[in-house]
């Protein structure tokens, strides 16, 4: 399931907000969920995505003008569904405004999306992060792959069947795995201080697994999906 919350500036007044945002995402989550939500350490089973809209500008390593946030959540988990809608809603109702950079935001709704019918085609929301199979250091050019670098798709059927079995309690039957990169490039994320490598854009995905196609569209693909990582979209293919 999927959903968009929509949120405005507490004072009408356009926001700054460091591109290091998502921590301020990740403690919203907890306003909603509830802090119990995160104590066992586990793999997040849900991914999240921020838009800042068309007029926000990056300059300095902060986004300028935000006159509203779109805020992505999809899960294929329906009772944290709809717990997120539920404490959505509370939160709307009690008026509640939350810290984004240098300003305050107030949720003005909250809509399901549509979950489209999944085929091999992806498109990133947000950027996907993958660890490199067997790593041995914290620098991000060494710790994650991207998808010109040998080994890349084996490292990524590592971190989602990995993340498959943590968040479903069994692993899933694949035979078939592939990556075809269209059109991706690599970014590096400014995240907790530190910096993520990664990659965005357009991508194939085959499979004869459908289970784990599902899995990567509702619950995002490679790690720290719960951090805002991962989101994808469906391309050319509705339910």
């Amino acid at each position: 399931m999927r959903f968009l919350v929509r949120l405005v500036p507490l004072q009408n007044r356009p926001a700054k907000v460091s591109i290091d945002y998502r921590r301020r995402f990740i403690s919203l989550l907890k306003a909603i969920l509830g802090e119990e939500e995160f104590a066992d350490g586990k793999a997040r089973p849900y991914t999240f995505a921020v838009y800042f809209g068309k007029e926000a500008k990056v300059k300095d390593d902060v986004f300028e003008n935000v006159k509203l946030i779109n805020f992505r959540f999809s899960t294929g988990d329906s009772f944290l569904a709809v717990k997120f809608y539920n404490g959505v809603l509370k939160l709307k109702k009690k008026g509640y405004s939350h810290k984004v950079g240098d300003g305050r935001f107030l949720i003005e709704r909250i809509s399901a999306e549509e979950e489209k019918r999944v085929k091999d085609t992806f498109k990133t929301l947000s950027p996907v992060v993958v660890e490199r199979i067997g790593f041995s250091s914290k620098n991000p050019e060494e710790r994650y792959i991207i998808p010109n670098e040998d080994g890349f798709t084996e490292s990524l059927l590592e971190n989602t069947v990995r993340r498959y079995s943590e968040i479903k309690g069994k692993e899933p039957k694949v035979g078939s795995f592939t990556f075809k990169p269209v059109q991706v490039r690599e970014e590096f994320i400014k995240h907790y201080g530190g910096y993520l490598r990664g990659f965005i854009g357009k991508f194939r995905i085959e499979s004869d697994s459908e289970e784990l196609l599902r899995f990567i569209y509702q619950y995002g693909l490679g790690l720290r999906t719960g951090q805002g990582f991962g989101y994808l979209e469906v391309e050319d293919g509705k339910a």
